[in-house]
C-alpha cells in the first residue's frame, strides 16, 4: 500500500559465548507494514472523498450523518440470509450473531451489519460487487482520523454492541496462540501488503501479541509476542514492562531463584532455544533460556552470564 511504513527485514544478531561454547542469537522482525496502524494508514486513505479503510466503496459525501436509518428496514431474518450468502460467495467466516440494517448509501444500496461469534463483524454493502468492511478497521480509522481532526463529528460506523468490543471479538484467536491469555483490549492496528490485517491484543497480568490473518478471515497467519516486538524496537500499546516481567519469571520453578521482577527483555535466540533477561528490581537479575519447547533449561545470575550477548543489560549483576 501506498504511504504504508514498511518494517523490513531486520536481523539483530547477537553472540552467545559462554566460555564452553558460542552461537549466533538471532531475532526476526515481522514484515512490512502498517506496524502502528491509525496514524499511518496509507495516502490513499486521506485523499479526496475516500476516507479510511472504505477505498472506492462509500465516499465522504455518501457517508455524511450517516446512519440515518432506513424508511423501511429489512428484517432481521433476512439480513442474515442475504449477508450469509455474500460471506459465503466471498469466503469469508462468520457464524452470524446479530443482524440489523442501519440504512442504505444515496445510490439506495442497502447497507447490513452483521456481528460474528468470532473475529470482527462487518458492514456489508449490497452492490453488484459487494463491499464487506471490517468493523475494527472502521472503528481504527475513524478514531485516527478524529485524532488529526478534533472538529470532526464522531460517526460510529459499526453500531451492534458486539461490533464495539475488539476484545472479545478477537479472543478466539488470541487463545489459539496463547492460551493463557486474558484478552482485556485489542485494536486493528494496520494492513500487512495487500492482502493482510494486523491486530494487537493486550493479555490481564501477562506479555501481548501481535496477530496477522487475511483480510476478513479469522485463521491467524502470523503472530509476535510483545516481548520479540520490543527486541525490535517496535511497542505495544496494550502491554506493561511489569506484565511482561511477569510473564518471563513465571517460568521460574517455584524452588528456583527469588526474583521481584520488574523489567524483562528477548536477548535472543540460538539453535531454537530462546533466551531472556530478568531484571530482579534492587536484587541481582538472571538470563532464562528456553527449549525450542518452550520449557526452562537453564536460568544464570547476571554475574554469570556475561558472556551471553554481553550480558545483562536491565538488571544488577551483583549484590
Amino acid at each position: 500500500m501506498a504511504g504504508v511504513r514498511s518494517l523490513g527485514r531486520l536481523a539483530i544478531a547477537l553472540v552467545v559465548a559462554l566460555g564452553f561454547c558460542g552461537a549466533a542469537l538471532a531475532q526476526d522482525e515481522p514484515p512490512g507494514g502498517n506496524a502502528q496502524g491509525g496514524n499511518e494508514l496509507s495516502d490513499s486513505h486521506h485523499e479526496g472523498d475516500h476516507l479510511g479503510p472504505i477505498g472506492p466503496y462509500l465516499s465522504a459525501a455518501e457517508l455524511r450523518n450517516w446512519p440515518q436509518g432506513s424508511r423501511r428496514p429489512v428484517p432481521e431474518r433476512l439480513v442474515r440470509e442475504r449477508t450469509a450468502e455474500i460471506l459465503a460467495e466471498a469466503g469469508t467466516p462468520c457464524e452470524i450473531v446479530a443482524a440489523h440494517n442501519p440504512g442504505e448509501t444515496r445510490q439506495r444500496k442497502q447497507i447490513y451489519e452483521i456481528a460474528c461469534r468470532e473475529g470482527p463483524g462487518y458492514l456489508v454493502v449490497a452492490t453488484d460487487a459487494p463491499a464487506i468492511l471490517n468493523c475494527l478497521h472502521l472503528a481504527a480509522t475513524e478514531a485516527a482520523q478524529r485524532a488529526a481532526d478534533a472538529s470532526r463529528p464522531v460517526t460510529s460506523l459499526c453500531l451492534l454492541d458486539g461490533n464495539k468490543d475488539a476484545a472479545a471479538a478477537l479472543r478466539p484467536l488470541a487463545t489459539r496462540i496463547d492460551p493463557a491469555c486474558v484478552v482485556d483490549q485489542a485494536a486493528w492496528i494496520g494492513r500487512v501488503g495487500e492482502d493482510q490485517d494486523r491486530y494487537e491484543v493486550g493479555c490481564e497480568g501477562r506479555d501481548g501479541l501481535w496477530l496477522q490473518t487475511p483480510i476478513n478471515r479469522t485463521e491467524v497467519t502470523e503472530s509476535f509476542s510483545c516481548l520479540d516486538l520490543a527486541a525490535m524496537g517496535e511497542a505495544c500499546q496494550f502491554t506493561t514492562p511489569a506484565e511482561q516481567a511477569a510473564t518471563v519469571a513465571s517460568w521460574l520453578p517455584a524452588d528456583g531463584p527469588a526474583c521481584a521482577a520488574d523489567r524483562a527483555r528477548v536477548v535472543g535466540v540460538a539453535d531454537g532455544a530462546r533466551f531472556y533477561e530478568l531484571s530482579c528490581g534492587a536484587e541481582p537479575g538472571l538470563i532464562l533460556k528456553l527449549t525450542p519447547e518452550g520449557r526452562l533449561d537453564q536460568a544464570w545470575p547476571c554475574a554469570r552470564a556475561t558472556g551471553i550477548a554481553g550480558g545483562c543489560r536491565l538488571a544488577r549483576t551483583e549484590s
